[in-house]
């Protein structure tokens, strides 16, 4: 967590500084990632970046808690824009994230976190649980059976990281699409209500 002292910087001084540590760490592989680039690019001196975080594990778990928040508000939007409705929630939620790993090159930054992920693991005890608790009032229980409406979340939250690892490491994206989409069907088969 950065110190008191990056919080007591201009917003703009911040987020040139986080600006220029996304650009490491999404485009090298984490044992790259270079101190000396990230404040070169910054243009902040070295004794100002060990006054601002402890080091470089201190400055990405900051990256991953930011961009924690960015998931969480992104799939509250997508559950709401869905009525509610899981099934729906996760495809969109799918092609959503595959978007935006494409659009803007997160396939580096992605396997930085799945290869590091055990440092700060820590730090992220239960991610599914305080997102399942930030989105639980926006999904709708009508179409569902099972009562245990945390158990079902964490299945499609679990099935969608699966299919977004799947989908960073593939070049044929419309493949893992439909597999990812076949397998949600599957869920949606032993989860739903039958309809009438």
């Amino acid at each position: 967590m950065p110190s008191q002292t990056f919080f007591n910087l201009d917003i703009s001084k911040q987020n040139k500084l986080l600006e220029a540590a996304k650009r490491e760490f999404y485009t090298v592989p984490y044992t790259e990632v270079s101190i000396n680039k990230i404040i070169q690019i910054a243009e902040i001196s070295r004794g100002s970046f060990y006054t601002y975080f402890i080091d470089k594990n201190d400055l990405f778990s900051y990256i991953l808690e930011l961009n924690k928040k960015v998931l969480n508000e992104m799939t509250r939007e997508v559950i709401v824009a869905c009525y509610g409705d899981i099934r729906e929630s996760f495809l969109k939620l799918f092609d959503l994230f595959v978007k935006e790993i494409e659009e803007y090159q997160l396939s580096r930054f992605l396997k930085n976190i799945f290869f590091y992920f055990s440092i700060y693991k820590e730090k992220f005890e239960s991610p599914g649980h305080d997102l399942f608790l930030y989105v639980k009032d926006v999904i709708s229980l009508e179409k569902l059976k099972s009562a245990d409406l945390e158990f079902v979340f964490h299945l499609f939250m679990h099935n969608l990281l699966f299919g977004i690892t799947e989908a960073v490491k593939s070049e044929n994206i419309s493949l893992i699409r439909e597999q990812y989409r076949g397998k949600v069907d599957i869920l949606c088969y032993g989860i739903y209500k039958e309809e009438k």
